[in-house]
C-alpha cells in the first residue's frame, strides 16, 4: 500500500491545494461580503442625506388613521428634495430606541389615500412628500428610531411623537 500513495502524492497534493483554493474562494466571495454591516448615518436636526436626496422628517401624529383594536397607528412624514442623484430607498423600519421590537411600514395594509404622500423614496429630480404609516400596538410610547435605507447606508431619525 505504500507504493500506492507514493505513485499517487502529486495527484493527491494537487487535490489538497484545490480544495485549499475552492474554500477560499467561498469564503472570499460568499461570507466576507454578506458580514458588511450598512453604514449607519445619524440624522442631524432632523434631516439627514441617503440615496442621493435630503430627507427631513416633516411630522409624526398617533392614530391619524384607523386601527384594528389593541393598536394604533403613528404616521411619520418626510420630505425629500430630490435631485440629479436621487435614487430609490428601501423598506422603512421603525424600532424602539429602548426595546426589542421593530415595525415595517404598514400603509400598503390600511386604508392611506394615495394623495397623502409617497410610500417610498423615489427618482426624482424635484421636492416630494413621504408618508410612512406604522401599525403599532397600544403599549409602544417612544421614542423610536426610523430607519430609511439607501445604497449601503442607512439613515437613522430619532422620533418622538
Amino acid at each position: 500500500m505504500t507504493s500506492w500513495w507514493r505513485r499517487q502524492r502529486v495527484a493527491l497534493i494537487a487535490l489538497a491545494v484545490a480544495v485549499a483554493a475552492v474554500i477560499g474562494v467561498h469564503v472570499w466571495f460568499d461570507v466576507l461580503p454578506g458580514s458588511d454591516e450598512p453604514r449607519v448615518i445619524e440624522a442631524q436636526e432632523r434631516s439627514a442625506v441617503i440615496a442621493g436626496q435630503n430627507l427631513t422628517v416633516d411630522s409624526a401624529r398617533w392614530s391619524e388613521f384607523e386601527a384594528p383594536s389593541g393598536s394604533r397607528t403613528l404616521s411619520i412624514r418626510v420630505d425629500s428634495d430630490g435631485g440629479p442623484d436621487a435614487t430609490t430607498c428601501g423598506l422603512f423600519t421603525l424600532a424602539e430606541a429602548q426595546g426589542d421590537r421593530v415595525w415595517a411600514n404598514a400603509r400598503s395594509a390600511l386604508d392611506v389615500p394615495y394623495e397623502a404622500g409617497e410610500s417610498y423614496c423615489l427618482e426624482e429630480s424635484g421636492p416630494y412628500a413621504i408618508l410612512a404609516v406604522f401599525l403599532l400596538p397600544d403599549d409602544a410610547g417612544g421614542p423610536f428610531l426610523l430607519d430609511i435605507p439607501g445604497d449601503d447606508e442607512i439613515a437613522r431619525f430619532v422620533v418622538e411623537p
